[in-house]
């Protein structure tokens, strides 16, 4: 008959357990620096791929394209220090982006261009700032971070001829832009009383 020491059983057992927690340990460091290396490996793929989706679209208005599609703020400052594409620039469309506000005046180096598109974009309110400047007598909306007390900056567009908004505005405010901009043709086809349960 073998008789079992328990301290030894005890000990043996918490070596088993402090060795498990060990490999455990050892585990989620490895984990931890392989999720690490991947986040990091992914960033970069990442810039990679913004990296070149910048320079695709800075060839095509080089090469005389008219229109610039913007989802990447760096793309902004590319455009306006290229001489060409300050002469071939004449519209740009903001889509799914944020551009960051030390990128925004770089659109008023844009001198020709003359309409600009926002859909989903922050930093809206910036741009229409620095476009001030530009002889623009077409803007589009479509779902922009802007209040909509913000579009009464619209009477900043000396040229403005034509503004656009892709989504449900209140007949109010649609009624107010018609009136402080008089010259300017108001394209809002989805006011609120038109919306299910929407009224006047």
């Amino acid at each position: 008959m073998i008789v079992v020491d328990p301290e030894q059983s005890q000990s043996s057992s918490l070596v088993r357990v402090l060795g498990c927690l060990g490999i455990i340990a050892i585990i989620c460091g490895v984990v931890t620096v392989g999720i690490s290396q991947l986040h990091h490996q992914t960033q970069l793929s990442v810039e990679r791929t913004k990296a070149e989706w910048r320079q695709k679209f800075l060839k095509y208005v080089k090469d005389g394209d008219s229109s610039a599609l913007v989802m990447d703020s760096k793309l902004l400052p590319m455009l306006a220090t290229d001489v060409d594409c300050q002469k071939n620039l004449k519209r740009i469309d903001f889509a799914s982006t944020k551009i960051d506000p030390s990128d925004c005046i770089f659109v008023a180096d844009l001198p020709n261009v003359t309409s600009m598109y926002f859909y989903c974009t922050s930093g809206t309110k910036d741009l229409l700032i620095a476009a001030r400047t530009l002889r623009i007598t077409s803007l589009y909306f479509e779902m922009p971070d802007l209040p909509v007390e913000s579009y009464l900056m619209l009477k900043d567009f000396p040229h403005l001829k034509n503004v656009r908004f892709e989504h449900v505005m209140d007949d109010e405010w649609i009624d107010r832009l018609k009136s402080e901009l008089p010259n300017v043709k108001i394209d809002a086809p989805y006011p609120r009383s038109h919306e299910p349960g929407g009224a006047r």
